[in-house]
Parts: structure tokens; C-alpha cells; sequence
């Protein structure tokens, strides 16, 4: 097919009937805008695509020029078409996850409002993640052209860039001179500094980033590449707010972003929630505070993304570079009311509305910095434990995790590569006797019996789901724990096991990822982590606690546990009842309500490093009447079964557990508070 062959010769993919629609149709409206009347001078121009025009012959030029005639499509269009043109696997590559019309109207009336109080005659436009242009090109038309001195965007995809490229060029009414695109990567076009005010192909510096950077997972990124983004973010100086070699690609674009733009600038950016509650997103939320003005943080009402056709939680953010005087944020939740919002934001961001409230972000306590969406809505339920947290924290009955028990006191469990190998007993093997030195295990599809030595088993924790009914666990379970000798070294039935695991596959993981001493990186981990303890608190849990009654998991002997859990590791009997009493109290799970890490719909966890900065009871302050009250209502429910949580909030044994919580940690009418929280997780539901 001729179409196709003129897309291959031009490098547009994918190869199809609506690619070339589309490239037609931008052909079409860059032509409009030109001196000459003929195709073939448009390869003079520097935009994408068209120099590839001298790659075809005069016959092609012909078809073309009659194809052009056929458009029945709008430039407009073609902007929403092209993200539905990109292959999975590139899009998953660049995250090619275009901002909704929602969100780049909210962008463009917010830039109208700035521009109200701007001193700049002309301003420079940027988007250095343009896709196909829909947020400088919103912008233009509500801010009118004879405001912009320059818009200008880098995009890796010649097909949506040459879109982004066409439309900027009519919204501008054929300015070609202020228009500029790019068909590249952001970071190596940018990093290509001529002079800290100028960027390699004469892009100015911005007075206003419109963007929807990519959310492409680290992981995803080739080792080679992801090393290459470090060096150059850390050679253009934002190597201090690295927090972690790991990071998120949305926060090393943020520090380009602000790398080009003017201080006075203004920042609107889509960004996935996460970036504020990860430690990935720690070092870009200090560099916000220290050098922007934070203006707003806006949420959609109606969905959960400000992306078409992305499964992020995403949130816009609103900062203006330098201007950090007046120090609130305006949380503020966006339905029908773009205009109202983007008021509010520029004009009036001490407001207290349903939908908006304020929040100095210098001043909040540490707690809270963990997750800043937790500001959002009214907040009854995260006024309650401000509250709480705040009396306590003054009383010192709480006191921070890292100050109290100090950060090696959490560690995450064992992670095994194959468990239905590593775990004991599994789907193919049941314990049969269990001696003193030995436990005697059974093959279920042969009847085969082999025993195995306690001094390479080890007692643990399988997953969360078993322990979900009541707080103290029946442990039931080892893993093999085998240190990395020769097999020949290893006992007998042990050694049956071991080939068992090779021949069946349940060990495959393990081999491919560890080699010859597969069978001993359990062992290993082991040996480093020292993983035991008597508190276990699980990776993650769903807040509707349909099928969980607990939060916390205790034993009575010290126990390991899979990377399911986190194990709070303490030699004191008496704190261990105490955290187990502060973990599956009505107190904790709302703060894990509030604070937690949301991964779907209702899903949520903390990890190592949010537990130690959360307060925890302080074993060191605290009244020992009131510690023997806790203790003594944790032990009338140890071994209760339990219905579902929301289930128990109207049993005496749960108010009396959390009224003993609230009396320890000394909090005025504790009465009132405990029903008060009640009353709130109920009208979250």
C-alpha cells in the first residue's frame, strides 16, 4: 500500500490507514500557514517529520497532495487520535498518558489568572513532555497569542510531535517564528546547556511549564539508560534531593523542569499521587518547599486521574518559582467549578470551603509529612488524630519510632523465590510428625516420607490471609533455612528434598536467580536480617476489612515471617503487648486510613521507613497503671476470633481497648475522642 510506504519512509509508526490520516491532516494545516503552496518546501522547515519529506519521490508527492484534499479531520482531533495510535509497549516505554480536557483547562485558566498580575508583557511557554501539544495549545488560545513570546516542547514520537507541532502552529495563526518542537528525549535536549540562560537549539528558558511528565516505572527503564538520567540530573545540580539511587522518573523530570524555568516562573504539572507519599518523591517535595510557592494541590472529583486512559492517582500541582512568602497550599478538589478553582488558587488560597482547605506545608507535623494527600477533604478524621498525636507527642506518652526504638528495630520479612519449595508444608508436602529435632513430611502424590532436621527449619509467619481472624497466630509453618554447602554435605532426606525441588520446577526461580547455592539464599537472608520477633504487622491490608478482623499479627515465641510482613524486633515481652495493643487499636487503623500508602481503591500500606516516622506509645513515659490496662485488654481478645473490624466497633472489647489506648497515651476526654473517631470512620465508609 502506497500510504504505508510513505510512513515507513518517513519514520511515522504505527504503519495504518489512521496514521497517515493524521499526518495528512497535519500536513494540511501546516501548509495553510505556509508562504509556498507546494509540499516539497516545507522539507526546508525545522519541524518534526518534514525534512523526511526529500525521502520521497514525485510520486509519492502526488498522492499526498490528493490525500490532502480528502481531510474531513480537525488538527484538533488528530491531538486526541494520536495517543490512541501508540502500541502498548510504547506507551508502557514513555508513559504516553495525555492529560484529559479537564485538566489542561484548569492549566490554561490558571496561566490566564498568573498572567493577571504578571509584569511580563510575553511569556515563554514550555512543555518539555509535550505529546501532542494539548496543554500549551489550551493555553494559547484562552491567554491569546499576542501574550507569547515563545512556546516551545520536546517530544520523543515524530507522529504526535508533528500533531503538537501543527496545532501550535494554528493557535498561533502561523507564528512559525515562536513555535518550536522537538523530536527527542527531554533530558538529553535540555542537558545540552550552551549557557545557564540559553538551551541547545535556542529554547529559552520558560516563564510558564504546562506538563504531564512520564510516570514510567524505574524498573522499566534499561540500567544503561537509568544511569544516564542520574548523571544528568546530578550535573545539573539536583543531586542532593536524590533521596535513593532507585528514584521515580516523574521527580528527576521535575528537576528539569525547574532547571528551565525563570524564578517568578509558574509550574502546572500532572503528577501521580504517589510522588508525595514515596520516599522516591521526598527529595522533590524539599526542593518545592525550598524554592517554590506552592500554590495549590487540585484532586478530580469525578475520577481518579487527570490522564486518559492511565490507572494512576494523579493529582495537578501549582507552584510558582521564588515567590515562597506566603507559605499556604490550597488543597482543593476539582468538579464543575474549573473557574472557581483556578480562582481560588491564584487569588485567594486562604479559603475554607467543603471542597478547599489550606495547609502551611512548612509547618506540618512530621506525621503528616509522610503522605501530603491526606490534606485533602474536610478532615474530620485527620483532625482527630492530629489531635491526638499532638497531646501525646507533648505528654511524651508518644513519641516518634526512630527516637524510641530506633530504625533496625522494623525489618521487612524474608523474600523466597519459590515457596511452594521454601514453605513447610506446601501444596505437595504435609508435615506428618513434628519431634523434637526433626519434622517428618509426606509426599501427597506418592506417599513418599522423608524427615528433615529442625537446624534447617525455621518457624515462620506464610502470609497475612491465614492470621486474619485472630491476634495471636498459630505458627504451623517453617522454611527451609539451608546454609550454601556442597549438596553431598547435606543429610539424605534432605538432600531427596532439594532434587525433588529441581526436578519438579517449585525451585526453578530460585535456581535461575542464585545458582549453584540456590537453596541457601533464605539462609542467607536470614543470617543478615536476623528476621524474629513476636509483633507482626502485614505489607499491606484492605481497608474495608471485609475478610480481616486484626491488624497486628503476636506470637509467643520469637518467629520469622515472609516479605509479607514487617516484624518488629524487641526482647521485651511487656512493649511487644504494648505495640500490639497500638497497632490493632481503632487509633492505628485510622491513621493508616489517613497516612497510608493507597495502591488501589482501598488497598493501603506503610513501609519500613513510614512506620519510623510515626509515633508509636513511648514505653518510657507512659503511666504503668495505665500500661497494665492496656496489657490486661489485649489479653481478654489474643485469642478471641474476631469479625470483621468494622464489625467490632460496637463490641465493649474493642471501645475498652481503645479507651485503654487513649488513657495511656493521656488524651483529654477520652471518652468524647474514641466516640468522636468512631463516628468518623463510620461517614467513611
Amino acid at each position: 500500500m502506497r500510504a504505508n510506504k510513505i510512513l515507513e519512509k518517513l519514520g511515522i509508526e504505527p504503519v495504518s490507514k489512521e496514521s497517515f490520516r493524521i499526518f495528512i491532516t497535519a500536513l494540511a494545516t501546516i501548509l495553510k500557514y505556509s508562504d509556498e503552496d507546494d509540499i516539497e518546501s516545507l522539507a526546508s522547515w525545522n519541524a518534526p517529520i518534514l525534512p523526511n519529506l526529500r525521502k520521497l519521490d514525485s510520486t509519492e508527492i502526488r498522492f499526498i497532495k490528493s490525500e490532502i484534499q480528502k481531510i474531513n479531520l480537525s488538527i484538533e482531533e488528530c491531538q486526541v487520535r494520536v495517543q490512541k495510535l501508540i502500541p502498548q509497549e510504547k506507551r508502557k516505554k514513555f508513559a504516553a498518558y495525555y492529560t484529559i480536557q479537564q485538566g489542561t483547562n484548569l492549566m490554561a485558566l490558571v496561566v490566564e489568572e498568573f498572567l493577571k498580575r504578571s509584569r511580563n508583557e510575553k511569556v515563554v511557554l514550555a512543555d518539555p513532555f509535550l505529546g501532542s501539544g494539548s496543554t500549551l495549545t489550551t493555553a494559547i488560545k484562552k491567554i491569546g497569542v499576542e501574550k507569547v513570546q515563545k512556546a516551545w516542547g520536546i517530544e520523543p514520537l515524530p507522529l504526535p510531535a508533528l500533531v503538537a507541532y501543527a496545532s501550535l502552529l494554528h493557535v498561533t495563526k502561523g507564528k512559525k517564528d515562536i513555535v518550536t518542537v522537538i523530536v527527542g528525549d527531554a533530558f538529553k535536549e535540555i542537558s545540552k546547556v550552551s549557557s545557564p540562560f540559553v538551551i541547545q537549539c535556542e529554547l529559552p528558558k520558560a516563564d510558564v511549564i504546562l506538563t504531564n511528565p512520564p510516570f514510567t516505572r524505574w524498573k522499566y527503564l534499561e540500567k544503561k539508560y537509568r544511569n544516564y538520567l542520574l548523571t544528568i540530573i546530578e550535573k545539573l545540580g539536583y543531586e542532593k534531593y536524590i533521596t535513593r539511587r532507585e528514584v521515580s522518573l516523574q521527580t528527576l523530570s521535575m528537576f528539569l523542569c525547574d532547571y528551565i524555568l525563570n524564578s517568578g516562573g509558574l509550574l502546572i504539572s500532572v503528577l501521580p499521587a504517589s510522588t508525595f507519599y514515596t520516599i522516591y518523591g521526598r527529595g522533590y517535595k524539599s526542593l518545592l518547599r525550598k524554592k517554590y510557592g506552592i500554590y495549590a494541590m487540585v484532586e478530580c472529583k469525578s475520577r481518579a486521574s487527570f490522564s486518559e486512559d492511565s490507572g494512576f492517582k494523579e493529582v495537578i500541582i501549582v507552584a510558582v518559582k521564588g515567590d515562597n512568602k506566603d507559605r499556604s497550599t490550597v488543597f482543593i478538589e476539582l468538579n464543575n467549578n474549573i473557574e472557581e478553582v483556578a480562582k481560588i488558587i491564584m487569588n485567594k488560597r486562604d479559603v475554607r470551603k467543603p471542597y478547599a482547605n489550606t495547609i502551611n506545608l512548612h509547618n506540618l507535623p512530621r506525621f503528616l509529612d509522610i503522605n501530603w494527600l491526606a490534606l485533602f477533604g474536610e478532615g474530620k478524621l485527620r483532625n482527630i488524630i492530629v489531635n491526638i498525636f499532638k497531646q501525646g507527642l507533648k505528654k511524651r506518652t508518644l513519641g516518634y519510632w526512630n527516637d524510641i526504638l530506633g530504625k533496625s528495630s522494623i525489618i521487612r520479612g524474608v523474600e523466597m523465590y519459590g515457596p511452594e519449595f521454601f514453605f513447610i508444608p506446601n501444596k505437595y508436602w504435609k508435615i506428618t510428625k513434628e519431634e523434637s529435632d526433626f519434622v517428618k513430611i509426606q509426599y501427597l502424590e506418592t506417599k513418599t516420607e522423608l524427615s528433615l532436621n529442625k537446624k534447617f527449619l525455621v518457624k515462620t509467619l506464610r502470609k497475612p490471609s491465614l492470621y486474619s481472624h485472630k491476634i495471636e497466630a498459630e505458627v504451623n509453618t517453617f522454611m527451609l533455612s539451608i546454609p550454601p554447602v556442597e549438596i553431598n554435605k547435606l543429610p539424605s532426606d534432605l538432600r531427596e528434598y532439594i532434587r525433588w525441588g529441581f526436578s519438579s520446577g517449585t525451585a526453578k526461580p530460585a535456581i535461575n536467580a542464585y545458582g549453584k547455592y540456590w537453596y541457601s539464599h533464605v539462609h542467607k537472608q536470614i543470617t543478615i536480617k536476623k528476621p524474629f520477633g513476636q509483633v507482626f504487622v502485614p505489607d499491606k491490608v484492605d481497608l474495608l476489612f471485609k475478610n480481616r478482623s486484626v491488624f497486628a499479627n503476636y506470637t509467643k515465641e520469637k518467629v520469622a515471617a515472609s516479605k509479607n510482613f514487617y516484624i518488629v524486633r524487641n526482647n521485651d515481652e511487656t512493649l511487644s503487648k504494648l505495640l500490639i495493643g497500638w497497632f490493632n487499636s481503632t487509633i492505628f487503623i485510622s491513621v493508616l486510613m489517613l497516612l497510608g500508602r493507597r495502591i488501589s481503591e482501598t488497598w493501603t500500606r506503610f513501609l519500613e521507613n513510614d512506620y519510623v516516622e510515626l509515633p508509636i506509645v513511648n514505653i518510657n513515659a507512659i503511666n504503668k497503671e495505665a500500661m497494665v490496662e492496656v496489657i490486661e485488654n489485649v489479653n481478654k481478645v489474643l485469642n478471641k476470633p474476631l469479625p470483621p473490624l468494622w464489625e467490632q466497633l460496637n463490641k465493649e472489647y474493642r471501645y475498652k481497648l481503645d479507651l485503654s489506648i487513649a488513657k495511656l497515651i493521656g488524651i483529654e476526654n477520652p471518652e468524647k475522642i474514641i466516640s468522636d473517631l468512631y463516628q468518623a470512620l463510620f461517614s467513611n465508609l
